[in-house]
């Protein structure tokens, strides 16, 4: 309710005191402000005039210190004059005594010296200054205050010097306890201070506290750094932090500065009381204020609630009507008016005003259907005296309806006289919510019965099937009375029983729940359903509205996606990252497990020879193997690259694992091409330990895999020096891709002798690499730089180098020396090898037949076409071309009768005693005969016996190199070598 214009005014006069005492207030507090703020100052500048005057007192009297003994060391340098001019020969002598009775007349000098102008003493066992120098082109003719230096015992002493006679100086060192002494009885209160320091800020002396700063350095203020005078200020102490108020003073005439502060606060503590008084007035005008205000407004309250209560008592009667849309009438004893409220006029249509109005207004109003019965009741009221209670609709406007609920009965007024009175009330929203559910009701059912998906609701209690839809009768065969005495475990397979019991035990009342369910049919065919579920009232019990979306088509897709993502499609088996998923779910901790790496060898050669078809066929029957194994010992998966993984998840079954898997490798896979043996590297590791996961325990299985394929050993447990290998060759491979432009590389150069006579037909190019100081084996550096690509630019600059190398050999009269180069398949089945030889031909004039280039078997095999095109290349371009290590390999007569071929080259394997092992000796008359008929010349390698090279020579082989016609050397030596010998 707003509030009355009385409260206003009443209020109104309440603020305009509480102004008054509050401008009242403002003003008393602005006056006292300004006053002690005055008074502060004053405080603060007497203060300072007081440490002003302290200053310069205790500089006067240092001036006198200080000249006083001025003037003992001037009495030092007249008396010596006057012993120069009457006694010269015991000047010294004298002169000594002086300056001995000097200090020991005075007992603040410690010593006093004579020095020459480099502050060196003139006399024997005399203390000089070398600083001297520094510090006395200050004193202009007088007495100069040089620094601090301590004296041994704990204390200080302050160097001073005069001027003697022909540059010498008299040096005196002064206790400085002499001037503590003017400065220690002088009162300066708890905070304040006198100190004494020298031009460069160094204090010579204080009080108090001057064992703990004599010898500190502060900041001096710039006006008196170098000036002479006096200043005074508020600065806060750098030696110990506290605020004073201070006076400098430098009048003495010597490098002295005194500095005397008396603490701000103690100089203001009269001030602070003057503080404290005007606060506490302050405080006592607000408290008095506050509470006369409080009073007055207390009054103001009562007065205003004894003139609003009835205001009040009225605006309660017309909300209470207006919230509950009730109005309220009574007839008037004419029988012919009613009198009403504004509210009950209103719903009817009329003017809300209120007052008296013609009782047939109020019927003409009513819906026709409903006025007579009205009126019959209101008749009965009348006549009979029963209770009045009609519901009816009215139209207040055109196009409007409302429903009224009217009540009322004979009640008797103040003079006796029975009227009848009674309410109205609006019910139209009531009569319009019952509608909105009718119609709710309707559509539910609609949407329920014609839902083109299953629809049913069931008792939460009982699981029981309450109604259901014709789509569920259609989709799981049953008709709408077995589903009524049916529950919904009826319809769930029955292993999946007590998963739904337990479901509907966890779920609390009402709760929504999706997922999705396995259901069966009546002919008993399962289906995947999304269930879409929701709490509902059915009959005035519990139950849950169900609506099962069939999804068995995409469950059935996204589990074949699933098993895809987690699973290799060509061999079934699990995929690396599935596999230590699974591991490390499965591992208990606590306990160990152990993995095999499985790398099956020769594979890469199965699809180029048999075909991809049997590569694949070998490789699936391989995997199932596998596979069985895991289910056995725990689990298995797939290695992209022909490599398995065996997890046995009890590392006590071990060794059983590891025979399942050698029983597994010795029995030959059958295939379309025939029988194919199994050849397998396998590495074994342990784990995990602290920290690990099952993918570094792989990791670690697949590095002994990796240490047993290149070591040729079936089975290889990890250990963790393969780790560091690891790391050493990945750190390698880094440092490999910097060797070639740090110019690490080297050429060293083995001689190949023709047989028959010894003389050198060709020099085979051996790469070198020389890092950090030491050489890295080729076995180490060549296949990282085949893997890292690095070879091809490698492989150039060897052809480069031996380009050169042939240019040296012309100069030497060997051009018909040739230069053997080893190239790698990456080089060979690449684009550039061709045109780098041509380029090097013609840049260093090379003749058909200078260069000579070495392959291996496997190179050749890899990709024969190719390797085919790009020998035929080579050939044209006039490069030899050899095979190394022939017979060492898958070794095939067809190349041999295809390729363009020069040479075979002989393994020193079979070379080795081939004059007393006739096994050796039966291959290589075989090779040798093998070439010959070819039409290919041979070099056999590794020579390293006179016997050996016998045999070569009797039984027809062309070439031969090994250490005993040559070792590998750089280019220099071999040339040297070649000079001597005269081949």
């Amino acid at each position: 309710m707003p509030p009355s214009p009385r409260s206003k005014r009443s209020r109104g006069s309440v603020s305009k005191v509480a102004a008054v005492g509050v401008t009242v207030g403002l003003l008393m507090m602005l006056g006292l402000g300004l006053l002690l703020w005055q008074d502060r100052g004053t405080r603060i500048a007497g203060g300072q005039r007081q440490a002003l005057a302290l200053s310069t007192g205790v500089d006067r009297l240092l001036r006198q210190e200080l000249g006083s003994l001025e003037r003992a060391l001037g009495g030092i340098s007249a008396d010596a004059a006057r012993y120069g001019d009457r006694a010269p020969e015991q000047a010294d002598a004298l002169l000594r005594d002086a300056i001995a009775g000097v200090v020991a007349r005075r007992a603040e000098l410690a010593s006093v010296v004579l020095v020459d102008a480099q502050g060196r003493a003139l006399a024997e066992g005399g203390q000089g200054d070398e600083d001297l120098p520094q510090w006395s082109a200050r004193a202009h003719g007088q007495l100069a205050v040089g620094g601090l230096e301590p004296d041994g015992q704990g204390g200080w002493r302050l160097r001073v010097a005069l001027p003697f006679d022909d540059g010498r100086w008299l040096l005196g060192r002064l206790h400085t306890v002499a001037i503590e002494r003017m400065i220690d009885d002088l009162d300066v209160g708890r905070e304040g201070q006198v100190t004494v320091l020298d031009r460069n800020g160094v204090v010579i002396a204080r009080s108090p506290d001057a064992d703990r700063h004599v010898g500190r350095r502060t900041r001096l203020p710039p006006e008196l750094r170098d000036a002479r005078g006096t200043t005074s200020g508020l600065r806060v102490s750098q030696i110990d932090g506290v605020a004073r108020l201070s006076g400098f003073s430098a009048t003495s005439g010597y490098d002295l500065i005194v500095v005397a502060g008396l603490g701000v606060r103690e100089a203001l503590v009269p001030w602070y009381r003057n503080v404290s008084l005007a606060i506490g007035f302050l405080l006592l005008y607000w408290l008095g204020m506050g509470y006369f205000l409080r009073r007055l407004a207390k009054g103001e309250r009562v007065r205003e609630a004894l003139l609003s209560e009835l205001e009040e008592q009225a605006d309660w009667l017309d909300q209470a009507q207006r919230a509950s849309r009730t109005g309220v009438w009574r007839m008037e004893a004419d029988g012919e008016r009613i009198k009403v409220s504004a509210h009950m006029a209103a719903l009817y249509g009329f003017e809300p005003k209120g007052g008296v109005m013609p009782l047939a207004d109020f019927f003409a109003r009513m819906h026709p259907d409903d006025r007579d019965e009205v009126e019959r009741a209101f008749a009965r009221t009348l006549e009979a005296g029963e209770p009045y209670q009609a519901e009816f609709r009215v139209h207040p406007r055109p196009g409007v309806e409302r429903w009224l609920r009217k009540r009322g009965g004979l009640v008797s007024d103040s003079q006796g006289t029975a009227r009848v009175s009674g309410t109205v009330v609006d019910v139209t929203e009531g009569h319009e919510a019952q509608a909105r559910i009718e119609r709710a009701e309707a559509q539910f059912r609609a949407l329920f019965e014609r839902n083109p998906l299953p629809f049913w609701v069931f008792d939460e209690q009982t699981l029981r099937f309450l109604a259901v839809n014709d789509a569920a009768v259609a989709s799981y065969g049953y008709s709408e009375a077995e589903f009524r005495r049916m529950t919904i475990l009826d319809i769930r397979p029955r292993d999946e029983r007590a998963k739904v019991e337990a479901s509907m035990a966890q779920r609390g009342p009402r709760e929504d729940v999706d997922g999705i369910w396995s259901h069966v049919r009546r002919d008993g065919s399962r289906l995947d359903v999304r269930v879409f579920s929701s709490g509902i009232e059915f009959a005035g019990r519990p139950a849950r509205l169900v609506l099962a979306e069939d999804v068995s088509d995409r469950v059935a897709y996204e589990r074949d996606l699933a098993w895809r993502a987690s699973h290799d499609d060509l061999t079934g088996l699990s995929r690396l990252s599935s596999l230590i998923e699974e591991v490390n779910a499965r591992h208990v901790p606590g306990t160990r497990y152990a993995v095999a790496f499985v790398r099956i060898r020769g594979m890469e050669l199965i699809a180029p020879t048999l075909g991809a078809h049997t590569s694949e066929l070998l490789l699936r029957e391989v995997a199932a193997r596998i596979d069985e194994v895991g289910r056995r010992f725990g689990l298995s998966g797939f290695w992209p690259g022909e490599s398995f993984v065996v997890v046995a998840l009890d590392a006590a079954r071990r060794e059983e694992m590891l025979a399942a898997l050698e029983e597994m490798v010795s029995v030959p896979v059958d295939t379309e091409g025939g029988a194919h043996p199994v050849e397998a590297s396998i590495g074994i590791a342990e784990g995990p330990e602290d920290g690990q996961g099952a993918e570094q325990v792989i990791g670690h299985a697949a590095l002994a895999a990796l240490q047993a394929r290149r070591e040729q050993l079936p089975l290889l447990p990890y250990d963790g020096g393969m780790a560091e290998q690891a790391t050493e060759r990945i750190a390698l491979a880094r440092q490999l891709r910097s060797a070639l432009d740090q110019g690490e590389f080297e050429l060293h150069y083995q001689p190949i002798r023709r047989v028959a006579d010894g003389r050198v037909v060709a020099l085979e190019a051996l790469l070198r690499w020389r890092h950090e100081g030491r050489m890295v084996s080729p076995a180490v550096f060549v296949p990282l730089a085949e893997a890292s690509g690095l070879i091809v630019p490698i492989g150039c600059w060897v052809l480069e180098q031996a380009a050169r190398c042939h240019a040296r050999l012309g100069e030497r009269a060997l051009g018909g020396v040739s230069i053997a180069v080893n190239v790698s398949a990456v080089q060979l089945l690449g684009d550039t090898l061709t045109s780098v030889v041509r380029q090097v031909q013609r840049e260093y004039a090379l003749s058909p037949g200078a260069l000579h280039v070495e392959l291996t078997e496997s190179v050749v095999l890899r990709q024969p076409q190719t390797a085919r095109a790009r020998m035929l290349e080579l050939r044209e371009a006039g490069v030899s071309i050899s095979i190394d290590d022939f017979g060492t390999g898958f070794s095939s007569m067809a190349y041999l009768r295809d390729l363009p071929l020069d040479y075979l080259k002989i393994d020193r394997s079979f070379v080795q005693g081939v004059h007393a092992d006739e096994r050796n000796a039966s291959i290589c008359r075989a090779l040798i005969a093998l070439a010959h008929g070819l039409g290919l010349g041979t070099i056999a390698e590794g020579v390293e016996q006179p016997e050996e090279l016998d045999w070569l020579r009797a039984n027809g082989c062309d070439q031969a190199q090994g250490y005993l016609l040559g070792r590998p050397a750089p280019l220099a030596e071999v040339l040297d070598a070649i000079s001597s010998a005269g081949a």
